[in-house]
């Protein structure tokens, strides 16, 4: 009797296996790729957060692959041991026949075989003995190859179980790297969170100081608007008839700008009423137009401030300022010195803040000046 090994054929836990691996092989790319486009935005603290998401999914899913092809190793792994096991029983059982035959042999003494044929009485009987040689020597083969068979099956099923041993081995560190890898992800993610919760706190703190420095210096300039007058302070005329062509309070570069633009504290859009203006420290700072000085000192988040009443409405803002050169309610000419730039509350360079209120609503400084 010869003995083969049986391969088990694949069932249908096997092809959902495989489909399941193929979902997770897709869902990989799908966030290597939303990685990729995620990278060319602006590198925020909640994109990084949301990356480091992406990441960490990605390192689950594929600590997910080589758990199931770790688990796919061991069930071959199994299965070749008992094939192996298989092929070695038959070339066990070979080899036993092999020797039983040998013990025939040694009995038949010197000339073996071919006693059958010595033995022989006459022509009839010797033909008899060949037909019979040749059978016990054609079933002798056939036992020596299925020994072979199955000796080499079994050195074969040893080897690829020596080379599965070596791939589960290097599976199980892979693993263990995986682990940590996503342990050092989960960690710096939990540290970007506690990042982000203290930014969004003080990023709410810092929308809290814009809007209580609006609120203040909205109800300064409605205070001082109910005093005013609707008269012009210079004898000579008003302000409006000299719109665009005013002197600038000083000559610098602007670095920003009136209207919307983003804060650079914090990634979000935010309202100027006014311009800034870069200018060495200690630069003379000088009133656009005639008027009264209604304000002349420290206010929160603008540091020196003065404020000028051109009349009919129209107020000028200075802030920033390193000095103060008028006194409130004195009169200041056109290009009158009001004070000098300093550095602003929160700032690094120094310059200075100009705005224009008509009516108390803010207007763009540099549609006024020249």
């Amino acid at each position: 009797m010869v003995l083969t090994a049986q391969t088990p054929a694949p069932d249908s836990a096997d092809s959902q296996r495989r489909d399941d691996l193929a979902r997770i092989r897709s869902r990989i790319e799908s966030l290597k790729r939303m990685l990729v486009m995620s990278e060319k935005n602006v590198a925020t603290l909640q994109e990084e957060v949301k990356r480091l998401n992406w990441q960490i999914e990605i390192a689950e899913s594929e600590r997910q692959l080589t758990t199931a092809r770790r688990d796919d190793l061991a069930r071959q792994l199994a299965e070749t041991e008992k094939r192996r096991a298989t092929a070695a029983a038959a070339a066990d059982h070979f080899s036993r026949a092999l020797a039983a035959r040998a013990r025939v042999l040694h009995r038949l003494g010197r000339f073996g075989y071919f006693r059958v044929l010595l033995d022989a009485p006459d022509v009839s009987g010797f033909l008899q003995g060949v037909a019979r040689l040749d059978a016990l020597a054609r079933r002798d083969g056939r036992l020596l190859v299925s020994y072979r068979d199955a000796q080499a099956r079994s050195e074969r099923m040893l080897s690829e179980e020596e080379a599965l041993k070596r791939d589960i081995d290097e599976y199980v560190l892979r693993s263990r790297r995986e682990l940590t890898n996503l342990a050092a992800l989960r960690k710096h993610r939990e540290s970007l969170l506690v990042s982000e919760r203290n930014a969004s706190a003080s990023q709410r703190n810092e929308v809290a100081a814009l809007a209580d420095k609006a609120e203040r210096l909205e109800r300064l300039l409605a205070t001082l608007a109910s005093q005013s007058t609707d008269e012009s302070v210079d004898p000579s005329g008003g302000i409006r008839p000299w719109k665009g062509v005013l002197d600038w309070p000083a000559k610098g570069p602007v670095v920003e700008t009136f209207g919307r633009h983003r804060h650079p504290k914090f990634d979000a859009w935010t309202i100027s009423n006014g311009i800034a203006v870069s200018l060495p420290e200690g630069a003379p700072v000088r009133a656009v137009y005639s008027g009264k000085a209604v304000y002349a000192r420290w206010l929160a988040e603008y540091g020196n401030l003065v404020i000028l009443d051109h009349g009919e409405g129209v107020f000028t803002l200075y802030a920033w300022l390193q000095s103060v050169a008028v006194q409130p309610g004195s009169y200041v000419p056109v290009g009158g010195t009001i004070g000098t730039a300093g550095i602003g509350p929160g700032r690094d360079e120094p310059g200075l803040y100009f705005e224009v209120r008509d009516r108390q609503k803010a207007s763009d400084p540099v549609a006024w000046l020249r």
